[in-house]
């Protein structure tokens, strides 16, 4: 039975995925306290780990990456509608004196929508956009 409803970005799966990243440790921390619950992405988020972890580490991994979220459980993936992507680029006016990138404020937009309070991520932009981190 799932009990709540977190965002994954991009930063976390590849900290998961990567040994070598900083906060590779805390993000198994993390992940294991997500157990049972419905985790939420969007396409943006896995194209943007994709593309990271296959310039960084290899196709192998983010191969295996893909393969995983792909399969499904415990991972959903939101779909970006229009008034998503039309709340997200009012986002990026709203914040254009932080570099926060289009696939942030499409996440933080997406979670508003679906009502998640909480992201698995290690980017303090979205805290200025009123997202509480997940911490261990």
């Amino acid at each position: 039975m799932r009990n709540n409803k977190y965002f994954i970005d991009a930063s976390a799966f590849i900290a998961l995925n990567d040994a070598r990243d900083q906060y590779h440790a805390e993000a198994r921390d993390i992940a294991a306290t997500l157990k049972n619950n419905q985790l939420i992405t969007s396409d943006a988020v896995i194209n943007e780990t994709y593309t990271i972890l296959r310039y960084r580490i290899g196709f192998q991994r983010a191969y295996h990456f893909l393969n995983t979220v792909l399969a499904g459980d415990p991972f959903t993936i939101g779909n970006v509608t229009t008034p998503i992507r039309r709340a997200a680029f009012q986002m990026l006016e709203q914040y254009n004196d932080h570099n926060i990138s289009y696939c942030d404020v499409l996440s933080v937009a997406m979670m508003k929508e679906q009502q998640i309070q909480k992201i698995f991520a290690f980017d303090y932009h979205f805290e200025i956009m009123g997202v509480q981190l997940i911490r261990v």
